[in-house]
């Protein structure tokens, strides 16, 4: 098993981790309790994100489940702990809301849009459907050259119509 793979899954908590690794091996949580020395209720509050990976439980469990790297669980708890306050950051950055209407993102949490990473579909989004309002904060937040580099690697030929008229209207 590579268990390398898990440690670039910055989005994906430690716990669920630990439970995918279970699975795949066919490991119950009461059978990895009792390898690892650790009381299975212990087990089942890191699994559901309830309690932190210590240097102890991640050396106990790396070494009952046969994985060479004694700090496993707790690089990863790091990396998804750093991944989560850094998305929070730059949730900060954000055009202005008032000029947007919460309906066009109908389909994801308004309030947990990352304006920064969900740049390439949130510019689509505006412009295929977009008031002018929203299009034009959206184009002023991105700036002219990323909105237009943006939609000139689209390929979807869906609402291509919408984005080509509302191009040409705002000389992007």
């Amino acid at each position: 098993m590579m268990y390398k793979e898990y440690l670039k899954m910055k989005t994906t908590p430690a716990g669920a981790v630990l439970k995918h690794i279970l699975k795949r091996k066919g490991i119950s949580q009461k059978e990895i309790a009792e390898k690892s020395a650790i009381y299975p209720q212990r087990i089942n509050d890191l699994i559901n994100g309830k309690r932190k990976f210590t240097p102890e439980i991640s050396y106990n469990l790396t070494k009952a489940l046969g994985i060479k790297d004694t700090g496993f669980f707790c690089k990863i708890q790091t990396n998804h702990e750093t991944f989560m306050y850094l998305d929070e950051q730059e949730r900060k950055i954000t055009p202005d809301l008032s000029k947007i209407n919460k309906v066009l993102f109908w389909d994801s949490k308004f309030d947990m849009i990352n304006w920064l990473r969900g740049e390439n579909w949130i510019i689509q989004r505006a412009f295929e459907y977009g008031r002018p309002q929203e299009i034009e904060e959206i184009t002023r937040f991105y700036g002219k050259r990323k909105v237009t580099r943006t939609l000139n690697n689209i390929t979807d030929k869906w609402h291509e119509q919408s984005r080509l008229t509302n191009r040409k209207l705002y000389k992007v």
